[in-house]
């Protein structure tokens, strides 16, 4: 078959969650099938993705993610009343691009990696659309807006909204529409009546490391890790809620425990907390492994999140304990016998560390391991899509008229 596969992001490198799930999909379907693929990218992005990716495409379209320009689309959005989201990603010359593709070759199916593409599929009436959503980016704002204060309050709480209503015309009118988790099914279907489905993810196998200590990472001597992209919001939000409400309540009786925060680009707030005792912001490094092979365990206290957290699934992937808030933990579907310890709320939460701390036992066994090689197999987990996006070639069917009034033509 052939398949035009649309990203909001290029899926290379496949260093953060939203990259890894879609290069995942796309190896997966160009392994079977020919695939064109159309993405934003930034400049840096542009010559090495390109690079890395053309063994697995026919073609390639990039453009460049102008932020300025796309910012200035969004905030012009609170006058049309469009989502941010959608605003952020139309662009005239990307509408022009798809429509050339489509004007030139027969595609058998369009796979549409992420929301706020759906609507460059405009004249396409008789292609089935598989559209990945990943997850409800409606209710990630709408959590957004109940952590934050006015007037970002009310802008999130306006695109919860009105992503919520645009999310839900393009699943009642594409073919096929994926999720990350049955959770996710629940958010964006919750009766059923849209047929949206759960396309796991998985995670890569981790590589053994030498047991020797990198002399960086020996200098934190005991401590729990957090990892992730620092400029984004859940991230620091949780970063955040670890050192100011949790960390301190643990130190009151384990003065020696440090936390490690490791991940790029820290945002302002991130390097605040360095000046918090016990708190040490690492930022980028070459390698995240050495970091969660060398911690007592990793944390996860997520108050605002959707979807399976790929932190968590690497972090059990070697065998580390990890201490999670309930709404990941729920995503993830393990428990303590897998080594994922659910706590809610600062004292809870500081109490299943200082178990992990006082018990070294808790700590050890294979249970994670073994959970995430049997429930999260990128392989294993992939099998359906294939089978999923043939059921739908023979059939007709784009995205809904009130889909398509969030790009403009050019």
């Amino acid at each position: 078959m052939n398949i035009l596969f649309l990203s909001h992001r290029i899926p290379y490198p496949p260093d953060k969650g939203e990259k890894i799930r879609a290069y995942q999909e796309l190896r997966f379907l160009a392994q079977r099938h020919t695939v064109d693929l159309f993405a934003f990218a930034d400049a840096e992005e542009q010559s090495v993705g390109r690079a890395a990716l053309a063994p697995l495409c026919r073609e390639i379209y990039l453009e460049r993610l102008n932020r300025g320009v796309s910012m200035a689309r969004a905030a012009a959005s609170l006058l049309t009343g469009e989502p941010f989201t959608t605003a952020y990603y139309r662009s005239a010359s990307m509408a022009k691009a798809v429509r050339r593709a489509l004007s030139r070759t027969k595609y058998d199916a369009i796979f549409v990696y992420c929301s706020a593409m759906a609507p460059y599929v405009t004249d396409c009436s008789q292609i089935p659309v598989c559209v990945d959503f990943v997850d409800s980016d409606a209710s990630k704002w709408a959590q957004y807006s109940r952590h934050t204060k006015f007037p970002m309050s009310w802008i999130y709480e306006r695109e919860a909204r009105k992503l919520g209503a645009y999310e839900r015309a393009v699943a009642s009118s594409a073919r096929l529409s994926l999720v990350s988790t049955p959770l996710e099914v629940e958010t964006i279907d919750p009766e059923g009546a849209l047929g949206v489905r759960a396309l796991q993810n998985g995670v890569s196998a981790a590589t053994p490391r030498s047991a020797a200590t990198p002399k960086e990472i020996a200098s934190l001597g005991n401590y729990v890790v957090f990892v992730g992209q620092m400029d984004y919001l859940p991230n620091v939000d949780a970063a955040c809620y670890f050192t100011e409400k949790i960390l301190p309540l643990i130190r009151s009786t384990h003065p020696e425990l440090r936390f490690a925060i490791v991940g790029r680009n820290p945002s302002k707030r991130v390097r605040r907390l360095a000046a918090w005792p016990g708190t040490v912001v690492i930022g980028a490094v070459p390698e995240v492994q050495p970091y969660l092979e060398h911690a007592i365990a990793a944390v996860a206290p997520f108050r605002i999140c959707q979807g399976v957290q790929n932190k968590i699934l690497e972090a059990l992937s070697i065998g580390l304990p990890v201490v999670a808030t309930p709404r990941p933990a729920r995503a993830v579907g393990a428990g303590e016998k897998e080594l994922l310890f659910v706590a809610e709320g600062a004292e809870e939460f500081a109490q299943a560390v200082r178990r992990l701390l006082e018990n070294p036992e808790m700590r050890r066994g294979s249970g994670g391991k073994e959970f995430v090689e049997r429930q999260y197999n990128w392989e294993t987990n992939l099998k359906p899509l294939d089978r999923w996006i043939s059921e739908i070639a023979s059939t007709g069917g784009g995205v809904s008229d009130e889909a398509k009034d969030y790009v403009v033509a050019n």
